[in-house]
């Protein structure tokens, strides 16, 4: 995930969250929730066919069971990365809410002053 997709993400959390917003309510989601809430609007799924193709090019005297072993150890290392990427896509998604929420009350605040 992108910095630009946890800008994205955070711009639509604070659109969706507006109202709880502006009443002083919004919670923002925990990491937890956030790598959730991440997790299930992105598709991250890893290719066992294209991953058994390339092994078989890669390494034509293997035998199935050897493929088969790569293919398990592409699959965690691919698993592992992408819990990664995800804890810093939902630390930065967070960061970027908080970011959006100070600039809507500093405009607020803002704009009071000038029209009130």
């Amino acid at each position: 995930m992108y910095s630009s997709d946890s800008k994205k993400a955070a711009q639509q959390f604070v659109r969706e969250s507006l109202d709880q917003i502006l009443s002083g309510t919004y919670q923002i989601p925990s990491l937890e929730e956030m790598i959730c809430i991440l997790e299930g609007n992105y598709e991250f799924s890893f290719d066992e066919y294209k991953a058994k193709r390339n092994i078989r090019r890669l390494h034509l005297d293997w035998n199935d069971i050897q493929v088969e072993d790569e293919v398990d150890r592409q699959r965690r290392h691919y698993e592992n990365e992408l819990r990664v990427n995800l804890k810093v896509a939902a630390l930065n998604t967070t960061e970027e809410i908080e970011n959006l929420i100070k600039s809507l009350m500093v405009a607020i605040t803002e704009w009071k002053i000038k029209n009130l």
